[in-house]
This record gives C-alpha cells, structure tokens and sequence, in this order.
C-alpha cells in the first residue's frame, strides 16, 4: 500500500515539472517574447586634431593697399630766434614702402637773419628721408639735406648735410597727414661747412642739432 502512494507522489511530481517545463518552452517561442534585435553601431571615423593645425598667418593690410593709398602728404617747420632767426618750412611727400619704412622728399624755404652779420636772406633746397619705426611711437630718422645758401663777396653755394636721428610721433588718424612726429637731428657734415673766405660756419642752422615738428 505505501509503495503505490509513493509511486503516485512521484508521478505527480513528473508530471508537475514535465508541465512547467513546457509552459517555459512555449513562453519562450510565443512571438510577442521574441527578443528583438540590437541595432547595428556604425563606427564613426577618427575625428582630426583640429589644434594641432597651425592657423594661417594674417597677411598685412599694406598689401593690399593702392598706390595712393600708400602716400603720405604734409611737411615740417622750425623756429629759431635771437642773434640768428630761422624760420624753416618745407612741405613733404611720403611713401609707405613696408609697415615700418617710410621714404620721402621734401621742398625747403628758409628765411635767415643775422643780426651778428647784419644781413638777412633766404636760403632754399631740397632733402630726401627714410623713416624707420622702431616701435609705435618712436622711429629714426636718416636724412640728406642740400641748401643754397649765401656766402663772402656775395656768392652762393650749396651745403650737403647728412643728417641722423629720431623722432617720437603722436599718429593722427588721417589719411594724408598719418602722425605728427617731434623730431632731432645731427648734422654730420657741420663743422665741414666752412666759408674758406672767412672761416665762418655756412650752415643756417647755428649748431650740429636739428629741431623740427613734422607732419606726416
């Protein structure tokens, strides 16, 4: 009696997992449980280091610039009174050749009193410049001036002077007139300009030094 209780027991319990077994089976195949399908992932190509390209370097404005855009028109005066008065104008013409030279020439009249002398004239020329700046505000300056100027027994003759210096220079936001520049100078060749007549000093100017306010 035991033994066949206890094969029934084991039946149902066969039949319990056999019945479970395929309840799972047939959940798996059902078509509502079908696992759908991962997409594909593309692979993305390799993005450039765009940091490590150098940026091109900007070109300067200057260019780009016309011919007239490049020229610069003003000129320069100077003032000197007492036993010698000289008042010196010349008008100038520029041209910007790179970012930092300019070249020019320029037209000189000059009116000259010496009341040592007792006489007065007028003195005229011509001079013909670089400029070179060497930062922003301050530029040197090479220059060669040439003046007609009166010497003994009436004659005339001209001066050479070459000339060295600088300038500091306020710009001015023109188109023309681009900065005022305050300018010194040396005359190199002064002490050469000499009246062989009467060994006095031809130059105009009273000393080696050069002032002048220029428009530019």
């Amino acid at each position: 009696m035991k033994r066949k209780i206890l094969l029934s027991c084991l039946f149902i319990i066969t039949l319990a997992i056999k019945t479970t077994v395929f309840a799972q089976n047939d959940e798996y195949y059902r078509p509502d449980t079908v696992k759908k399908e991962r997409p594909v992932r593309k692979e993305m190509p390799p993005v450039e280091d765009k940091a490590a390209v150098e940026p091109k370097k900007v070109e300067s404005d200057l260019k780009n610039l016309a011919f007239k855009e490049r020229i610069r028109l003003g000129g320069s005066f100077g003032l000197s009174f007492g036993t010698i008065t000289n008042v010196n104008l010349s008008p100038m013409a520029g041209y910007q050749i790179t970012d930092k030279l300019v070249g020019g020439v320029g037209a000189t009249v000059m009116w000259f009193k010496s009341k040592y002398f007792g006489y007065n004239t007028i003195n005229y020329g011509g001079r013909a410049f670089l400029m070179y700046q060497i930062v922003p505000v301050v530029n040197i300056i090479a220059e060669y001036e040439t003046l007609n100027v009166p010497m003994s027994y009436q004659r005339r003759t001209w001066l050479s002077s070459p000339m060295i210096g600088a300038s500091y220079s306020q710009p001015t936001g023109g188109k023309l007139i681009r900065a005022v520049h305050f300018t010194a100078l040396f005359n190199v060749n002064y002490n050469n300009q000499i009246d062989p007549y009467n060994q006095e000093n031809l130059s105009p100017y009273g000393s080696p030094f050069v002032f002048r306010v220029t428009f530019l």
